[in-house]
């Protein structure tokens, strides 16, 4: 049986699943290429360096929602994504940046936001369960969710993996930032950069992977992509 993917990918359910990750940036450009995919409409010509020694990084968390950036959320300098942190950054900071998304950016009511988070160990505490099963009832994806369990390791099948951080890094590094400052800038000003085309590019590309993912049986699938 074929799937209209256009259809799919365009259908209520997908665009109300606020895709989660955090992910570390550091001064020196130093990134991961592997897995990471671009759909900006045109050639962004990225520089990378990737020798220099690096003085400071940032540990960043962010969300893809419908056709909307929520975030990003910076942690403190030097303050590692825990169960405390990840739980208040549900409890206080994420409320607050889904306030603050222009609504023609946005048509998805709060109390129908569907949650997705990785195995992450702060993510799994029983700290973060709780403060999700308050937040989002039912509503929330990944390990020992009463929805659906999330694969811990999926980076091809998860938009923030296989889309978002290697778009954002792209931009942020075309130029090494000299400033904690610098780089947060540059980070916020990369993420404002995406666009609806771009947003459903990557929804139309989460069912082609969903699909590849149920041919291989779960297993592996990057080559055929």
């Amino acid at each position: 049986m074929q799937v209209d993917i256009e259809n799919v990918a365009n259908d209520n359910f997908l665009r109300k699943i606020l895709w989660t990750d955090e992910c570390t940036f550091r001064s020196d450009g130093r990134i991961n290429r592997h897995n990471e995919h671009h759909y900006a409409e045109e050639n962004p010509h990225c520089r990378k360096e990737t020798h220099i020694q690096g003085h400071f990084s940032i540990n960043v968390w962010m969300g893809i929602l419908d056709s909307a950036v929520i975030g990003p959320h910076f942690f403190g300098e030097d303050e590692n994504v825990t169960a405390e942190t990840y739980a208040a950054l549900l409890t206080n900071s994420l409320p607050n940046l889904l306030n603050n998304v222009p609504r023609e950016q946005l048509n998805v009511p709060q109390d129908e936001i569907i949650l997705q988070q990785d195995g992450h160990p702060a993510h799994t505490s029983l700290l973060a369960r709780r403060v999700l099963n308050q937040l989002y009832p039912d509503r929330w994806i990944g390990i020992h969710s009463a929805l659906h369990e999330w694969p811990p390791r999926s980076p091809d099948l998860t938009p923030m993996d296989f889309f978002a951080w290697g778009y954002i890094r792209d931009q942020v590094y075309q130029t090494l930032p000299r400033t904690r400052e610098e780089l947060m800038d540059k980070i916020r000003a990369a993420s404002r950069n995406i666009t609806p085309v771009m947003f459903s590019n990557v929804r139309q590309s989460f069912m082609r992977r969903i699909a590849l993912c149920l041919e291989e049986n779960g297993s592996y699938f990057e080559h055929v992509l």
